[in-house]
């Protein structure tokens, strides 16, 4: 029986080498995608030759992968045609998106952005129709074996009807319009808002200082207050900002692209903050009109609303628009009224007058007016309607003198829906809803520093006794002018400060006193707003003691103080004082 012949040993066939994640990723997808049978059954090499072929354009070199290449080529044109929608919707939506940004967006910016995106548009559609041009080219070459022949026939694009054409044309100049429509009656946003940023910030207390003798915080700008935060509103500035007092952290911050702001005021009652701009000119760096008037909400720095109202930013003064019962922005020669929960206008004055916003009074909007001929005249509005209820004149103040009619009067609130009007030299009383007189007569007290709470009248004095003369506060009653209590300061140099000595809060008098001729705020004296009793006197150490300082407002656990004759913001330009 012959032996069995000898197989010549083989070598041991070697591991393969292994394969990395993405080999094997591809691997599952040519397995798993519902591909042609002819080419799922290739082995990896000859699988890698097709596709690439296909990707080409180009036959392939190994005559035996011809039919697995037309499969696969087949299966592309109609992969084509089966997602035929992403290659006309992404144009589409990319032609909708350019519109639209250049439509809603005034930045120049945007119009290279949407001449990318037209390209774009362009572009795609006219890539798919190449692609499958060049799959059917390549196919008549396999097919022909690299000769010429008939090329395979093509799916014709389905032309709209010239009716159909039209009518979607219609649509979209109709749409069109109607967007531009309303873009033109709605203001685009230029604004962003950031925050706010955790809770909102605790009150420092429930009422005004008693001993504010700390200094809590300095600030280097104004502030307006409102409880627990400060808000920065400075002039010409593009943004607004809220900080909490405690910490000293930013709780929002809203800002304007092509804004500056002229004008702030604030509704401690309803914690509405008032914001007048105006567009910015960027080739000449000026404002310009109209007008911008914006309600934020204090708590959260969210815009209420926003609307446009005439006027010449240039001539509009701080401290000129006012938000109360309504919403006043006066202007040269014009003052629009708005709802302040709305900002709808309720009615507008417009003639060639001057015209100051002086707040309301119960349902009274009160205007100053410097008008032709007449002068400075104190009139009172309906505050819903507009309708004029009085007009006064108080030129009979400086009888005999040239600038009678141009006398400055200065106006506050008092109780049960009266105003109080005084200067240097008189003082009157009237009822704001029909301007009739309650009371006047001549000043009791030095005018130039007086305020008023609800139904009493507080100011620096002179008070003479037998053994001398000093300087203290005095209050009388605005309706007689009989002085109801005097109280002399303890220094025998004593005497108030000379800017913003006083203020009044929870029935509390705030008094800066000064020993150096009124120029150094010495002492803070508190007294008793019905007796004039002295319930504390301190003397504060203020960061740097030789600034102007007047009193700003008394609310909330602080004494804010204020040095505006400073133009340029220091560092201690604003100081608040508090019991601890």
């Amino acid at each position: 029986m012959p032996e069995p012949a000898v197989r010549p040993e083989q070598p041991p066939t070697p591991p393969s080498a292994p394969r990395g994640m993405l080999s094997r990723f591809g691997d599952r997808r040519w397995q798993s995608r519902n591909l042609p049978e002819p080419v799922r059954r290739l082995p990896v090499t000859e699988r890698a030759a097709v596709a690439r072929a296909v990707r080409k354009c180009v036959p392939p070199a190994d005559p035996a992968l011809d039919e697995p290449t037309l499969a696969l080529s087949a299966f592309a044109r109609r992969q084509i045609h089966r997602y035929g929608w992403m290659y006309l919707g992404t144009p589409v939506a990319a032609l909708v998106m350019s519109a639209a940004m250049l439509i809603a967006s005034h930045d120049k910016q945007t119009l290279g952005t949407a001449a990318i995106l037209v390209g774009a548009a362009i572009v795609t559609p006219a890539s798919a129709v190449r692609r499958l041009e060049r799959l059917e080219r390549l196919e008549s070459a396999i097919r022909t074996g690299g000769q010429d022949g008939p090329p395979t026939p093509r799916r014709r694009v389905r032309v709209p009807s010239p009716a159909t054409a039209a009518v979607t044309a219609g649509i979209m100049v109709v749409a069109s319009g109607l967007w531009l429509q309303w873009d033109a009656r709605h203001n685009r946003p230029d604004w962003r808002l950031y925050g706010p940023h955790g809770a909102f910030p605790a009150a420092i207390a429930a009422q005004a200082p008693q001993h504010p003798r700390f200094v809590m915080m300095t600030y280097p700008f104004d502030v307006l207050t409102y409880r627990g935060i400060v808000i920065r509103a400075a002039r010409n500035s593009g943004s607004v900002a809220a900080y909490g007092v405690r910490p000293f952290t930013i709780y929002w911050r809203l800002t304007r692209r092509d804004h500056r702001l002229v004008d702030a005021d604030l509704d401690p009652s309803t914690g509405r903050l008032l914001t007048v701009w105006a567009h910015v000119d960027h080739d000449t760096d000026d404002t310009d009109a109209p007008m911008t008037a914006m309600m934020l909400d204090v708590r959260t720095g969210k815009v209420r609303w926003d609307r446009t109202v005439p006027g010449d930013p240039v001539v509009l003064g701080r401290g000129s628009s006012s938000i109360g019962r309504v919403v006043a922005i006066p202007a040269y020669q014009d003052v629009s009224v708005l709802d302040p929960a709305t900002g709808h206008r309720r009615w507008r004055l417009r003639d060639r007058c001057e015209e100051g916003a002086g707040g309301t009074i119960g349902t009274t909007l009160i205007l100053r007016r410097e008008c032709p001929g007449t002068g400075l005249l104190l009139e009172g509005y309906d505050a819903a309607t507009g309708r004029r209820l009085w007009s006064k004149s108080f030129a009979s103040w400086w009888p005999g003198r040239d600038l009678a009619r141009e006398l400055p009067v200065k106006v506050d609130a008092l109780d049960r829906n009266r105003m109080v009007v005084w200067t240097l030299e008189r003082e009157a009383v009237y009822d704001a809803t029909t301007g009739a007189q309650l009371g006047e007569h001549r000043q009791p007290i030095d005018g130039d520093g007086k305020i008023f709470d609800a139904e009493t009248g507080y100011g620096p004095c002179r008070i003479h006794s037998d053994r001398d003369h000093r300087d203290g506060i005095c209050a009388t009653d605005p309706v007689s002018g009989r002085r109801l209590w005097s109280f002399p300061f303890p220094g025998a140099d004593e005497t108030t400060q000379l800017r913003s000595p006083m203020a009044v809060a929870d029935g509390r008098v705030y008094t800066l006193t000064s020993d150096h001729g009124g120029e150094i705020v010495d002492h803070v004296d508190v007294n008793d707003a019905r007796t004039g009793a002295l319930l504390a006197r301190v003397s504060p150490a203020f960061p740097r003691p030789g600034r102007l300082y007047g009193i700003q407002s008394t609310a909330g656990g602080a004494l804010v103080l204020n040095d505006s004759l400073t133009p340029a913001s220091t560092p201690h330009k604003t100081v608040v004082l508090g019991d601890e």
